[in-house]
């Protein structure tokens, strides 16, 4: 992740939406093993596969989730160190540099 005003206003915008929102906040308490689209989709009282399948590229396009296949099945991880990174730039300059946010 770099300091590019377009790629971090992408996350912002993929986390915008409430049903990304959401999920990322699945994957972040999923963030250890990984989660399944299906693992997802049930915690979501059965969210449409299809539809879920749209916002986990679309989160993984921007950088906030990653993707990994294992044997039949993909896990999905968030992104925290993306997450660390945004933080840090939106709060580079609070108070004078020495910010304790």
């Amino acid at each position: 992740m770099t300091n590019n005003l377009t790629d971090i206003a992408a996350v912002f915008d993929a986390l915008s939406n409430e049903t990304r929102l959401q999920i990322f906040r699945i994957l972040v308490e999923h963030s250890k093993e990984g989660i399944t689209p299906t693992e997802i989709s049930s915690l979501m009282n059965d969210f449409p596969r299809n539809t879920l399948s749209f916002h986990l590229s679309l989160m993984t396009n921007v950088g906030l989730c990653s993707a990994q296949r294992q044997g039949k099945q993909i896990f999905y991880k968030p992104n925290c160190q993306q997450i660390r990174e945004i933080t840090k730039f939106l709060l580079t300059d609070c108070c004078d540099g020495g910010c304790v946010c």
